[in-house]
C-alpha cells in the first residue's frame, strides 16, 4: 500500500470516529472503563503489599544477654547476627542504656532512683530483620550462643503478617486477571457491535471492488484512536483519583494511618509505567477489536 493511500486511509479513519460519534463514544466508555477497573486493582494491590511491608519493618526483635556475658561474648554473638543476610542491623543496649529507656518510658525518673546501683535490666541486641519471615531463622542463631537469655519477637504477628502477605498478592493477580478477561470480552463486544451498525457501508465498498485491507485500514485506525483517546482519559481519572484518596487520607486519618502514608507508593514512581502500559493496552484492544470484528463484514 503506498503512502498516498495509507495517509488517506488514516484520515478516514479519524473521520469515522466523528461521524459514527454515538458508537465510538460507547467503545471509548467501556474501554477507560475496564482500563480504570484494572489500573485501579494494580495500585491497589501494590499499595496494600508496600504497607505490609512497612509494618513489617517496624517489629523489631529484642535479644536479652544474660548478666555475666564478657565482652568477648557479646562481640562474638553480634558478629554472627550482622553477618546474616536476613538482618538489617544490630543495636546493642547494655544495662546503663536499658535503665535511661526505661525511666523514659515511665514518664517520672523519680520512681526508679533506688535501683541505679542494682540494675535488673539485661542488657539486649535490637535486631531489625529484612522482613517477618526470617525472624525464626535470626532466633535459632542467637539460641545458639550460652549468654542467649531470652526473647521478645512478634513471632505470631510475623506468620499472620506473612500469611496476610500472600493472599492479598494472590488475590490482586487474580482480580487482576479477571478483569482483563472481562474487559476484552466487553470491548469486543462494543466494537463489533460498532462495526455491525456500518456492515451495509462495508458490503457496499466490496461491492465496488474495494480490497479487504482498504477496507480494514481505516477500521485499524479508528480502533487505534479510540483506544489512545480511552488511556488518556483513563490515565487521567486515575491520576486525580489517586492525588484525591492521598489527601483525603492525610486530612482525617489517625496517627497510625499517616505514620502509614509514607509506605504508599508515589504516583510519579508509577506514572510513566502505567501510562506507557494503558496506551499499548488502549491501542492494541482497539485495533485489534477492529480487525477481528471485521472478518466476518468482510465475506461478501
Amino acid at each position: 500500500m503506498r503512502g498516498s493511500s495509507l495517509k488517506y486511509l488514516s484520515k478516514e479513519g479519524l473521520k469515522n470516529v466523528w461521524a459514527n460519534r454515538l458508537m465510538s463514544f460507547a467503545s471509548i466508555g467501556v474501554l477507560t472503563a475496564c482500563l480504570l477497573l484494572v489500573g485501579f486493582a494494580v495500585l491497589f494491590t501494590a499499595n496494600i503489599d508496600s504497607m505490609i511491608g512497612f509494618v513489617e519493618q517496624q517489629s523489631d526483635i529484642v535479644i536479652f544477654i544474660k548478666d555475666d556475658a564478657t565482652d568477648e561474648q557479646i562481640q562474638e554473638m553480634r558478629d554472627a547476627l550482622e553477618e546474616m543476610d536476613q538482618v538489617q542491623s544490630v543495636t546493642y543496649i547494655n544495662k546503663e542504656q536499658a535503665l535511661a529507656e526505661y525511666k523514659q518510658q515511665l514518664g517520672d525518673p523519680a520512681l526508679l532512683e533506688g535501683i541505679a546501683d542494682d540494675n535488673f535490666l539485661p542488657a539486649s541486641f535490637r535486631i531489625s530483620a529484612n522482613d517477618l519471615g526470617s525472624i525464626d531463622q535470626v532466633l535459632d542463631t542467637a539460641k545458639n550462643f550460652s549468654i542467649f537469655e531470652s526473647c521478645k519477637a512478634p513471632t505470631n504477628v510475623a506468620d499472620t503478617i506473612h500469611s496476610l502477605k500472600n493472599t492479598v498478592t494472590a488475590f490482586g493477580i487474580g482480580c487482576t486477571l479477571v478483569l482483563v478477561v472481562v474487559s476484552l470480552v466487553i470491548i469486543a463486544n462494543t466494537i463489533r457491535a460498532t462495526v455491525f451498525s456500518r456492515r451495509t457501508e462495508i458490503g457496499i465498498m466490496k461491492q465496488v471492488g474495494a480490497t479487504n485491507n482498504f477496507i480494514r485500514v481505516p477500521f485499524l485506525f479508528e480502533g487505534m484512536i479510540l483506544g489512545l483517546i480511552s488511556a488518556v482519559i483513563a490515565f487521567v481519572i486515575i491520576w486525580l483519583g489517586y492525588a484525591s484518596v492521598l489527601n483525603a487520607l492525610m486530612g482525617n486519618a489517625s496517627v497510625f494511618l499517616q505514620s502509614m502514608y509514607q509506605s504508599i507508593i508515589p504516583f510519579k514512581n508509577v506514572a510513566f509505567r502505567l501510562a506507557a502500559w494503558f496506551v499499548l493496552a488502549g491501542i492494541a484492544t482497539g485495533a485489534t477489536g477492529s480487525v477481528l470484528s471485521l472478518r466476518q463484514h468482510l465475506k461478501v
